[in-house]
């Protein structure tokens, strides 16, 4: 419940809280009419966000082919042909830190887990983020898992999520740690069509939001439409240990070349491994690990799928 006169954001007797955090859970929640996810508030977004505090993307909506997946830029467009070339192309945009531009985004973000923490039993968080989606008709999100917990909050639009159990073949241990470490990207987790039987599916629609388990990996379809959606993003203590646990693994395995690596986040093995993500880190092993991405196209609401080649250049963030 939320606190103060705030009326409630999420309807929380639709779900059982008790198994938040350990299965699929869809709750109804009162925010696809709030002015921060209007198109004026986003074309303000597009317009004034910094190029490293967004994605723009393009794809194969037709299979899931992760070499079909392309960078691209907004450059020379008002906010409204940005939503326009949504509307109309195959275009994906996740934009990071919308609370660099408006700080009403974070104080929504407060609120939102302010009520959580008070409606989820012992539930604390030590970091939150939100970011915001607007995507084209048909797009799709490449299978793929996050390092953080995360709630997917629909706006406007309709997308098929699937979400699939946070163990192996589903999610090899080995490739989690790659991802903890900033080794791999999140979307580089194989993926299988008969993974799929196993998967939780949910048609999600505006006034909807689903959480799902820690790491389980998952995949978005949109429907035929343009989606308007956000994700908020968290670390509980749980969480923080499961982290610098998979981490300090991932060194481990590769400085001994060890198979089988206990998962467990309690107890001297803990916090062992607790030093070995520090030594690290702080050494600069992860340093190289930037990530560097190919630019290719430009964002026009006049070219084909809204997409304009441009000579490839390459952005690091």
């Amino acid at each position: 419940m939320a606190t103060g006169d705030k009326s409630p954001i999420v309807h929380w007797d639709t779900a059982p809280i008790a198994a938040f955090g350990k299965e699929p859970l869809r709750f109804r929640h009162a925010l696809s009419d709030h002015k921060l996810f209007s198109d004026d508030a986003l074309a303000h977004l597009l317009e004034n966000l910094e190029r490293r505090d967004y994605y723009v993307n393009t794809m194969d909506v037709e299979s899931h082919n992760l070499r079909s997946l392309r960078e691209g830029e907004i450059k020379g467009l008002s906010g409204r042909e940005a939503l326009e070339a949504v509307k109309k192309g195959r275009i994906w945009i996740l934009l990071l830190y919308p609370d660099k531009v408006d700080p009403a985004y974070r104080a929504l973000l407060n609120d939102i887990y302010a009520e959580m923490e008070g409606t989820v039993p012992g539930m604390k968080t030590g970091f939150r983020k939100m970011s915001i989606l607007i995507s084209s008709p048909k797009i799709q999100v490449y299978y793929h898992c996050d390092i953080p917990g995360q709630t997917l909050w629909q706006v406007r639009g309709q997308k098929r999520v699937y979400v699939y159990p946070n163990q192996p073949p589903f999610l090899a241990q080995p490739d989690l740690e790659r991802i903890a470490l900033g080794e791999a990207h999140e979307i580089s987790l194989p993926y299988d069509e008969a993974f799929d039987a196993e998967a939780a599916t949910f048609d999600l629609r505006g006034g909807e939001m689903l959480h799902w388990p820690l790491n389980a990996p998952h995949r978005v379809v949109n429907g035929d439409t343009v989606n308007v959606s956000f994700t908020t993003e968290h670390f509980t203590p749980r969480d923080r240990r499961s982290f610098y646990v998979n981490y300090a693994n991932g060194v481990l395995r590769r400085w001994t070349g060890k198979q089988r690596l206990s998962q467990r986040a309690t107890g001297p093995a803990y916090w062992a491994k607790l030093g070995v993500a520090a030594a690290y880190k702080y050494s600069g092993g992860e340093s190289k690990h930037r990530k560097v991405m190919r630019v290719d196209f430009a964002v026009d609401p006049a070219a084909p799928n809204g997409v304009r080649p441009i000579p490839a250049y390459e952005l690091r963030r």
